[in-house]
């Protein structure tokens, strides 16, 4: 890798006034100017090109220079930012003139398929930048990015552009640097960027692989570092809300029937692995939580041991599932994506900007969330290997997670009525409602919508079906906050 090194560009240096490059804006769209404000170093050179799906962001860019989101691609499932790359370098070809991209990264919160693309936009607009000779700017809203997301935007972009000026990142890498190099590799350009006696340190090219570290509920714990994701063509996307999935940077899925194995059983065994993360799980629990009854320990151990290779043979590898002693560790390929993670990121954020009064960014952020959530916690996997002693590991997460979705739906609800959008309001707390008839902030916000609608008697069938359900659960003998506001809206009928 000695021939590596590309042109190091040093914070205090610039850029050639006309020379294309790959740039971020970052603002907040509570401020009435963003992101006019924000693109202000730009002044009156090349005309504009965006990409969004909102008409009301930058309106003075007339239609011939705008293009949907899925137009260009971002809709699409699994989204494959290849396909985005060419339509956008198509639709410059196109115009047959200069111009200046811009794309409203909201994009990423559309599909669960643009989530988990979100890591490597940055990468793709080098590309673009080199294909079409054009500057590309992503514009970020702030206040609908997590944790992850706002790490990826400062992994991705060589500049920052703000109303003040444009000014050079020093945690960009360059794109040899994301795909072809090692950890130590990249510490050491950026090292060499920042300090140039740093240079030649000499890191060794040679270094141990990062293991997947796990939390509950984060089981691959995203690295704390600044540096973008390598070697992208060989992450996990895994799903594991619904049927388990696990999906290939080419959209592909990694297919659980294998020649000599039960599919059944790898699958609940990578699930166990999963949730186990970092801890990694002793032979024994894995030999009892496959096989709890009969067999003897030797038989046992010789089923695992069989078990186990069909796992790596599934994975298309051995380094995926490692052993260390009596230990067995689910390594995932480094940068892979995890929904849950997600998920809970997503809830999190959203619950701040709703106490914050900042309903529109909590509503994009808490309708991802719900769109992230596709099912209970591994669904697929069986009963016996779900309801059992091991570890308690599934049950409490599954329930969880359950839970959570169903306050995502009820906060979504009330934001809806906030706005006006009854119907849409009403269809979300129909879903909760479908699944715990008893939820007193389902039933609470859809009376809410029926009388803010002038249908009272939609509002007392709600109340009466509420009072059916929590007496038939005998929970139902003392008054609360259903009631009290059932009476409250009785008296302010218009």
């Amino acid at each position: 890798m000695a021939d590596l090194p590309d042109t190091i560009l040093r914070p205090n240096e610039t850029r050639a006034q006309d020379q294309a490059y790959n740039g971020a804006v970052l603002g907040r769209a509570q401020s009435s100017a963003f992101p006019e404000a924000e693109l202000g170093a730009l002044g009156g050179g090349p005309a504009r090109f965006l990409v969004t799906d909102d008409d009301t962001f930058l309106p003075e860019i007339p239609p011939s220079h705008r293009l949907d989101f899925a137009s260009a691609g971002f809709g699409e499932v699994p989204l494959q930012l290849d396909i985005v790359r060419q339509r956008l370098s198509a639709a410059m070809a196109a115009l047959g003139a200069p111009c200046t991209i811009l794309v409203d990264m909201s994009w990423g919160l559309g599909t669960v398929s643009a989530s988990a693309n979100f890591d490597f936009w940055g990468a793709t607009c080098d590309q673009m930048v080199e294909e079409t000779g054009q500057t590309l700017i992503s514009i970020y809203n702030c206040d609908q990015l997590f944790e992850g997301q706002f790490l990826a935007a400062m992994r991705g972009h060589r500049f920052f552009v703000t109303g003040s000026g444009i000014y050079t990142n020093p945690y960009w890498l360059p794109p040899r640097y994301l795909n072809g190099a090692s950890l130590t590799q990249q510490v050491a350009f950026l090292l060499s960027r920042l300090v140039p006696d740093y240079r030649d340190l000499g890191f060794s090219s040679q270094s141990v692989s990062d293991h997947a570290s796990g939390a509950d509920p984060r089981w691959i714990a995203s690295p704390d570092q600044l540096s973008p994701k390598r070697d992208v063509s060989a992450i996990w996307k895994i799903r594991c809300f619904g049927r388990l999935r696990i999906y290939k940077t080419d959209g592909s899925q990694i297919q659980w029937k294998t020649d000599g194995g039960a599919p059944k059983k790898t699958k609940a065994l990578f699930a166990f692995l999963l949730q186990r993360g970092e801890k990694g799980a002793r032979s024994e629990q894995l030999a009892e939580l496959l096989w709890p009854e009969g067999a003897d320990e030797a038989v046992k151990r010789a089923r695992l041991h069989h078990t186990i290779t069909m796992l790596r043979k599934t994975l298309e590898g051995p380094e995926f599932v490692i052993r260390n002693g009596e230990y067995y560790h689910l390594i995932p390929p480094d940068g892979s994506w995890i929904d849950i993670s997600s998920f809970e990121q997503l809830c999190h954020r959203g619950k701040v900007l709703m106490g914050n009064q900042q309903n529109a960014a909590a509503l994009s952020l808490l309708t991802a969330a719900d769109q992230l959530y596709s099912g209970d916690l591994f669904e697929d996997i069986l009963p016996e290997y779900v309801e059992t002693a091991v570890d308690d590991w599934c049950m409490p997460r599954r329930l969880w997670f359950k839970e959570m979705s169903l306050k995502v739906k009820r906060d979504i609800a009330a934001l809806l009525r906030a706005e006006g959008r009854y119907r849409e309001a009403l269809a979300y707390c129909q879903q909760v409602i479908a699944i715990d008839p008893t939820c007193e902030v389902a039933n609470s916000e859809a009376m809410r919508i029926f009388h803010a609608q002038s249908r009272f008697e939609a509002l007392i069938r709600q109340y009466r079906l509420f009072r059916a359900a929590v007496d038939a659960m005998g929970i139902g003998d003392e008054e609360g906050e259903v009631d009290a506001l059932y009476r409250r809206l009785q008296k302010h009928r218009p």
